[in-house]
């Protein structure tokens, strides 16, 4: 018995023992393996730095900005007056540093969960969550809020430029960079426009004609996962919500009556002309509200798949219908034909529709459609009435009528003609009517026809536009610039490639006198068409029949410099009249429309 007791010890002990050696290697290979996983990541931090030098702002990291040999810190208003001690590698000299400081405005500090802003950058339906900080000018952190998403946004913002727009939402409603709480927030590169001010201007002027969703936006300086990405305009998201766009909200109704479903899972209903969901049950009233947007017919075309509700008039005018996002059969059926019927309306010359027999003042809201027409003529916007272009209808139990807005997309406007875009002319001297554009929409031209609208659009002009746009030129462009030409400086020198690209190399001085002169070019053109009602003409020039661009003369003034081209695989002869076959004569005066062909060989 004793043999066998000390036989169990003996085997006991011995498993102890080999439990402890086993126990140690295990505690000592974990050792080993943290202290590689240490050294790994600080070797790759050191990468990260001989790579990019970074500085510390509060808790963020801001990379410095290399470039033909110098190390940009693009840096918040906050920091203004601060010595900051860079992060940097041996080889990378402290005199390579150039120290950027911004002025008066926030700061705006987004991490993706992923760290990276590649996915965002790559695709603009990617969404990533992650952080917001809001470091305003004065230093105060005013806001640090979760992210539900991150997103690209835009269509040629986007897919044109590298200094991408974008979208965000938190994952609750706040106040945000001093506006009105709200979840989904737009940021605005301005990437078009080397004054980075037109839409701002833009939305001055519509807020003071009191168009919907104009409030003022705010500037700020972008970090993007650490990397300084520019200045950028943030406004609120076109949506309806209470304190945005405030009609009755149809997409929520619709929701609640089907128990907060997933609309994306019941199946679509195309026909040629629409696409909507065939969700089970509709509220009783359906005749509100609606947010739709109006695009032209190519771009609409290549988005139907992501579009998932739309429809088309018989006048060939595409609206995406924003709210409802997926609206039902019904829904769908309703507001085609309520804006067809519109439509019949205005494009009839007794303004009735022959099928219902309203007029267009029965159908729309006249003077929203007067005052987005002039918002759009006045600063001459490229997109006016052809793309993002918003229309919407609240329920017949309230105003039921169709309104022109809310108000977006400003950047090629006040003169602006970016390279990519091919010739625009940059005189103030236009009135389009908002159908000089090939996608233009057949609406707006045809209501400045009526003369009560046209009787409107001149009133208007002259009581509320004319003497606004000197406090335009005069006091708002001004304080614009000084508030952001130190940002702007840091957004030229990141983005410097773009600004060359888009034929802007000069100062930006020079931009800003640009759109003073242009404005106040605007308005002594406009004050003589619609105060002193001067006839004006306008000057079509085309290239194997299709509209290359259009220029505008007073009646009996001299014909403009008509402009030279450049063709590939062609030359360019110079311009004929479609009604001679000949050249225009020196000094020849406009007494009428004109075309002009373009002579190519």
């Amino acid at each position: 018995m004793k043999k066998n007791t000390k036989h169990k010890n003996m085997t006991r002990i011995c498993m102890i023992i080999l439990f402890t050696v086993l126990l140690c290697f295990i505690t000592l290979e974990d050792f080993i393996t943290d202290s590689e996983n240490h050294v790994s990541a600080g070797s790759a931090d050191v990468s990260l730095a001989e790579k990019q030098p970074y500085v510390m702002v509060e808790e963020h990291k801001i990379s410095l900005w290399e470039k033909d040999g110098k190390y940009y810190a693009f840096l918040p208003a906050a920091y203004k007056n601060t010595e900051l001690k860079p992060e940097i590698s041996e080889g990378i000299e402290l005199s390579s540093i150039v120290w950027m400081y911004s002025e008066h405005i926030p700061a705006v500090f987004i991490n993706t969960d992923s760290g990276t802003s590649e996915h965002i950058n790559s695709d603009k339906n990617v969404k990533e969550s992650g952080t917001v900080t809001v470091l305003e000018a004065d230093g105060t952190v005013s806001l640090r809020h979760p992210l539900e998403y991150i997103k690209g946004r835009g269509n040629t913002s986007y897919t044109e430029f590298d200094k991408k727009p974008y979208q965000i939402k938190l994952t609750k409603s706040v106040p945000f960079l001093g506006m009105d709480s709200g979840k989904k927030w737009i940021f605005i590169s301005n990437a078009p426009d080397a004054s980075l001010l037109r839409n701002a201007l833009a939305r001055k002027l519509a807020n003071h004609l009191g168009l919907p969703q104009s409030e003022e936006g705010t500037f700020i300086d972008l970090y993007l996962n650490g990397e300084y990405v520019g200045n950028y305009y943030v406004v609120e998201k076109i949506e309806i919500k209470e304190n945005r766009l405030p009609i009755t909200d149809l997409e929520e109704e619709t929701k609640h009556l089907n128990r907060n479903e997933d609309f994306s899972s019941y199946e679509t209903a195309w026909t040629d002309t629409t696409k909507s969901k065939q969700i089970p049950k509709n509220p009783k009233d359906i005749t509100g509200g609606y947010l739709i947007e109006r695009d032209f017919d190519n771009r609409f075309l290549k988005e139907v798949e992501i579009n998932e509700s739309y429809f088309i008039t018989e006048g060939k005018e595409h609206f995406i219908v924003r709210s409802p996002e997926y609206a039902s059969q019904e829904q769908i059926a309703y507001i085609e034909q309520y804006t067809q019927s519109a439509e019949n309306a205005i494009l009839s010359p007794e303004g009735i529709d022959g099928n219902t027999g309203k007029s267009y003042e029965d159908l729309i809201d006249v003077d929203s459609f007067v005052r987005k027409y002039l918002l759009e003529e006045v600063i001459a916007n490229y997109d006016g009435g052809v793309a993002s272009s918003y229309f919407y209808k609240d329920s017949d139990k309230k105003d039921g009528k169709l309104y022109a807005g809310s108000v977006w997309d400003y950047d090629i406007s006040f003169g602006n003609a970016p390279s990519y875009l091919g010739y625009l002319s940059t005189s103030p001297n236009r009135l389009s009517k908002l159908s000089a554009h090939i996608d233009s929409s057949v609406w707006f031209h045809n209501l400045y026809t009526k003369p009560e609208v046209y009787e409107k659009i001149t009133f208007c002009y002259m009581n509320e536009i004319s003497p606004y746009l000197t406090v335009l030129a005069d006091e708002i462009l001004p304080e614009l610039s000084e508030t952001t030409a130190a940002s702007a400086e840091m957004d030229k020198q990141r983005w410097e490639h773009i600004y060359i690209e888009n034929g802007y190399p000069g100062d930006r001085n020079t931009e800003i006198a640009f759109l003073e002169d242009y404005i106040h070019g605007r308005k002594e053109f406009l004050d003589k068409t619609w105060i002193e009602q001067v006839t004006v003409h306008q000057i079509t020039l085309q290239i194997d029949g299709i509209t290359y661009a259009t220029l505008y003369a007073f009646y009996n003034e001299t014909l403009p410099e008509l402009p030279d081209i450049e063709l590939e695989g062609a030359q360019f002869m110079g311009w004929v009249s479609a009604d001679s076959g000949m050249p225009p004569e020196p000094d020849m005066p406009v007494q009428s429309d004109m075309v002009f062909h373009a002579v190519i060989e």
